[in-house]
């Protein structure tokens, strides 16, 4: 008679335990940077009551005229304008974990509430996006020079387009699509140690400012490249996004209702600040 073999998958099967890592295996999730790229100058005034921020612009005098000693001068008058930054988004994102799942489950509630945070500023990151329009006089939409690859030549039309426009050289940003980024790395300028780089294909990173421009990228944006002073846009974040959870027991239902919300604001202050290519 044949030896008969007592094999894991048949014979042993009910006697192999199996293990549940309490590591989770990382969600891929998308990066995130208009959020940390717009102004929050005016959040602070906003934090307890309102829901309206009146910003106030000041336009310029016209040019100073070259007088005689003793001619008189007219004063020129300065008509102010206001800008309402009105707090009027809310986003919000809920789960519910029962009791028994709660008790016999491995720890997931960290986990969960990260993404619901991310879930949340994802659809912030959207809003942000849509609220950019820039400027059509001048002419502050672009087309890359060839197809949808980046190329020196446009990122210094726009660098060009936000210069003639006097706007702040400091906190500038270049926010691109994946393909736009790995363009960069086709850039000479770009990788070449003389234009302070280095290090830069070795990390698969763009560890330092380009023209100016503090590099950032997001899959979010397809193939639109966005060159943007952060006082583009105001936004204001009146309620954080912190989670609260309530007990479902008083309606009879053994669980925990775990919900998250946002309230915020935005306006584009300057259609000038920004410069997309695309």
């Amino acid at each position: 008679m044949a030896d008969a073999f007592m094999k894991a998958d048949v014979e042993l099967a009910a006697a192999i335990p199996e293990i549940w890592s309490a590591a989770f295996y990382p969600t891929l999730l998308e990066k995130l940077p208009f959020a940390s790229s717009v102004a929050m100058d005016y959040q602070g005034e906003i934090a307890n009551l309102g829901d309206t921020v009146n910003i106030t612009s000041f336009p310029q005098f016209d040019e100073a005229e070259e007088i005689l000693e003793s001619q008189a001068v007219e004063a020129e008058a300065s008509t102010l304008t206001n800008i309402q930054l009105v707090i009027n988004k809310q986003l919000a994102k809920d789960f519910i974990i029962t009791k028994k799942a709660d008790l016999q489950s491995l720890e997931v509630m960290n986990a969960l509430r990260d993404l619901a945070l991310h879930s949340i500023l994802k659809k912030m990151q959207k809003i942000i996006i849509a609220a950019i329009v820039p400027s059509t006089s001048p002419d502050h939409t672009i087309a890359y020079t060839s197809g949808t690859t980046l190329a020196l030549a446009d990122i210094l039309a726009a660098k060009e387009l936000l210069d003639n426009a006097d706007v702040e050289e400091g906190g500038r940003n270049m926010i691109l699509g994946a393909a736009q980024l790995n363009d960069l790395f086709n850039i000479s300028g770009v990788t070449s140690t003389d234009f302070g780089q280095m290090g830069s294909l070795s990390s698969g990173q763009i560890s330092k400012p380009i023209m100016g421009f503090n590099v950032k990228w997001t899959s979010e944006v397809g193939n639109t490249a966005y060159f943007m002073h952060p006082l583009a846009i105001e936004m204001a974040v009146q309620q954080d996004p912190t989670p609260s959870v309530h007990d479902l027991g008083v309606s009879g239902i053994r669980a925990m209702r775990v919900n998250m919300e946002v309230l915020f604001g935005l306006k584009q202050a300057s259609d000038l600040r920004v410069v997309t290519v695309a």
